[in-house]
């Protein structure tokens, strides 16, 4: 998770000093990403740790996640979440989660 949350938070300040924002409004947006994506990884850290998945939950969480990576520049992991999520029901998806993750 912290893998993630690091590189996305150093691509979405370079993304943010490049649109022109002030040091305050950067770290204010920075602060707010990272909590959100936080508060949504973990969400999807217990949703995949459960015995029985319930896959729309996951679907739900991964489409929260891709938002905000990509709000934040992070095409990239962005994509990952998209293709995660068109095979979520594949045990393959749900191991690359739990690696993405760090779970």
């Amino acid at each position: 998770m912290e893998k993630l949350i690091s590189e996305t938070m150093q691509i979405a300040r370079e993304r943010f000093m490049a649109f022109g924002f002030k040091e305050t409004q950067i770290e204010q947006l920075l602060e707010s990403g990272k909590r959100d994506l936080e508060k949504e990884i973990s969400k999807l850290s217990q949703l995949i740790g459960e015995d029985e998945l319930n896959f729309q939950e996951i679907n739900q969480s991964l489409h929260a996640i891709k938002g905000l990576l990509y709000n934040m520049g992070n095409m990239d992991a962005g994509d990952i979440m998209v293709d995660l999520r068109n095979n979520i029901e594949n045990k393959e998806s749900i191991s690359k989660i739990k690696t993405l993750i760090g779970v």
